[in-house]
């Protein structure tokens, strides 16, 4: 260990050192100095009174470049001051708000003056509602005749009577009473079977399946109701059996069976005439119904103020021609025996001739159409008859209501949805009508 300064490592141990890889040791913590030295190396501890150099410098032989100084800014950018913006000149500070505010008040005199000149304002066309059912252009909604089944029963409660009672016109009264015997085959059976299965719903069900119509209402009329229902009116002339029939008699009169059941059709049809004539007769009706708010009282009040028709079923099993027509004139507006069995129709005259139209109606009822708008089309210069259909899937119905009407059929898109097909008669129905009256087959006669 002589010869050398005190506290030298032996060479050996430096070359031992410096021999092998470098390795940075992590575990020995050196205190960095404060300054730094003038070749921009670091500062080593000192050892024996001299500064020592890392190996790398004692390797490299030269003192290592200098780092780069970090520059931190006094104050980071986002904490940077911003440099005022001048003010706005006087003119352009006060002028922009007073040109808006100046803006909105004229919009809204603007939006009033517009409100005031179309309040005021006449131009433009005006759409007259046409309620004249004689000049073109008018059209309506019908009402559905207004239908009531009445049975019958006696103090057993057997069936003994059904009639059918339709009002013709609800405003002006009249009507249809349509007698049918409780034998008439309806279905695989007869009224009475019907009425003794279900009751008033089944007795009903029977009845619409032998008219294909549907019936609006049921009334049951034991003898304690139709006593009640027809005393106010007095006794009864039936003039055709030349009797006199008092109200308290009149469940038993009607329910008297005979040998054949036409017999006792035809004496109760005799008995609702009279009964009728009778009502209709008075100056004020009510005075000759009880003075409850039932639906059979309203139907014969309303039957009883105009004209009257009474038809008497001609057999249990007529032929169905004469049902058909029958039909036809008892119930003029049917009501569809199922929801859409019957094509809606739009009957329109387009000739003027006003006295055709009844009978344009029975013509195309009879075929199954129902009728739901009637009126007049826009002009009565209409030439020839034609079926108008919307839907390209009713033009067969078109074709085939066309033959009933004689006319041609047209499709029309733009064709008013309120019906299925739009009937316009014209010059050539009136010239083929007009002067011969036409009799439906199984036309009845009125009583």
């Amino acid at each position: 260990m002589g010869g050398g300064g005190v506290g030298r490592r032996p060479a050996s141990v430096v070359q031992q050192r410096t021999s092998g890889p470098l390795r940075r040791r992590r575990d020995v913590h050196r205190p960095r100095a404060r300054g730094r030295r003038p070749g921009g190396a670091r500062p080593r501890a000192l050892r024996d009174g001299r500064a020592t150099v890392s190996v790398e410098e004692a390797r490299e032989g030269s003192t290592p470049p200098p780092r780069p100084r970090l520059e931190v800014p006094t104050h980071p950018p986002r904490f940077r001051q911003r440099v005022p913006t001048p003010p706005l000149p006087p003119l352009w500070r006060w002028g922009f708000p007073l040109l808006l505010l100046a803006a909105a008040v004229w919009s809204a005199f603007l939006v009033l003056e517009g409100f005031d000149r179309v309040l005021d304002s006449e131009e433009g066309e005006v759409v007259e509602v046409v309620s004249d059912p004689t000049v073109p252009g008018f059209e309506a909604f019908v009402e559905q005749t207004w239908s009531l089944l009445a049975a019958s029963e006696d103090d057993g409660g057997g069936l003994t009577g059904v009639a059918v009672l339709a009002v013709a016109d609800r405003q002006n009264g009249g009507g249809t009473v349509l007698v049918l015997p409780p034998e008439s085959r309806s279905g695989g059976g007869s009224l009475v079977d019907a009425y003794a299965a279900g009751g008033e719903a089944g007795l009903r069900a029977a009845v619409v399946g032998l008219l294909d119509v549907e019936v609006g209402g049921t009334a049951l009329l034991t003898p304690a109701r139709l006593t009640s229902l027809v005393e106010p009116a007095g006794p009864i002339d039936v003039t055709s059996e030349g009797e006199v029939v008092a109200g308290a008699d009149a469940a038993g009169w009607l329910a008297e069976a005979f040998e054949d059941p036409i017999r006792r059709v035809s004496r109760q049809e005799a008995w609702w005439r009279a009964w009728l004539q009778a009502v209709g007769a008075a100056t004020d009706p009510d005075e000759r119904l009880p003075a409850i708010a039932i639906e059979v009282v309203d139907v014969v009040r309303a039957i009883s103020g105009g004209d009257l028709r009474v038809v008497a079923w001609p057999s249990l099993d007529p032929a169905p021609d004469w049902v058909a027509g029958t039909v036809v004139e008892t119930f003029p507006f049917p009501i569809p025996a199922a929801p859409g069995a019957r094509t809606t129709v739009r009957l329109l005259n387009g000739h003027g001739d006003f006295t055709l139209d009844e009978l344009a109606r029975q013509l195309l009822v009879a075929a199954g159409a129902e009728v739901s708008v009637v009126g007049n089309h826009e002009d009565f210069d209409v030439i020839g008859t034609r079926v108008l259909y919307r839907d390209p899937a009713l033009e067969a119905e078109a074709a085939r209501l066309a033959v009933v009407v004689g006319g041609g059929t047209l499709q029309d898109p733009l064709l008013s949805p309120a019906a299925d097909l739009t009937v316009v008669l014209g010059a050539d129905f009136a010239a083929e009508h007009g002067e011969a009256s036409t009799t439906l087959p199984g036309d009845a006669v009125s009583g």
